[in-house]
């Protein structure tokens, strides 16, 4: 049975963790839900980011995964794009939900629950809320919000009645020295060094899937 500290091991020898990785074990999945947060996956997700053993987010194509601290900077440097988020949004390539989120998240200060992101954006239907949850998963893709662990739901009176996974701005999550790991590099040659490690560590053929997304979000703004 896979543990967590085996786990973190195993990502950071990797360098990361895609939707695809199979070198974390077939006995993940069965492990699943039982809460314990040394051998539950689903607990995983919330204990490395706040621990910041590791970074997590939906990072490929939407969907969840793992960076390791060495590889932080390299993935900022593949598909973060260059522009600010204002050049982004004044010339009509950050949508207004992007945009949203992402003045709510400096506005706020701290890790939101997506809760609480839906309710300070005013959205009031189930269209809107989808709208704004693709939206927090693009900003994940281009590296600019990540999950940063758990944070408690209170009430009106500040009772804690339930926990949720928070959402940060990455500048403002990832711990500097991870920063510092590697020199700043063009998106190209970042982008060689994840396909050819990916190449090594996900299954046939699915490698450059997995970053499909993220792509198309850096290529729009080149």
């Amino acid at each position: 049975m896979l543990n967590y500290d085996e786990f973190i091991e195993r990502v950071n020898e990797a360098g990361f963790c895609t939707p695809f990785a199979n070198y974390i074990g077939s006995d993940a999945d069965e492990q699943s839900y039982s809460g314990d947060p040394d051998t539950d996956p689903r607990v995983w997700r919330t204990r490395a980011t706040q621990e910041k053993k590791l970074a997590c987010g939906y990072y490929f194509n939407g969907k969840p995964g793992y960076v390791a601290p060495y590889y932080a900077s390299i993935f900022v440097d593949a598909f973060r794009p260059r522009m600010t988020m204002e050049e982004r949004y004044e010339s009509g390539k950050l949508n207004h939900c992007e945009w949203l989120i992402w003045t709510i998240l400096i506005g706020a200060r701290r890790p939101l629950g997506w809760h609480e992101i839906w309710q300070y954006a005013g959205i009031k239907t189930k269209d809107e809320r989808r709208l704004l949850e693709a939206a927090l998963k693009r900003l994940q893709m281009s590296f600019d919000v990540t999950i940063s662990g758990e944070i408690d739901m209170t009430s009106k009176t500040g009772e804690v009645y339930a926990q949720c996974i928070g959402y940060e701005l990455f500048d403002t999550w990832v711990p500097a020295e991870w920063m510092k790991m590697n020199p700043r590099m063009e998106h190209k040659e970042a982008l060689e060094i994840i396909f050819r490690q990916a190449e090594k560590i996900s299954n046939f053929g699915e490698a450059q899937k997995a970053f499909r997304q993220s792509l198309k979000i850096h290529e729009c703004f080149a």
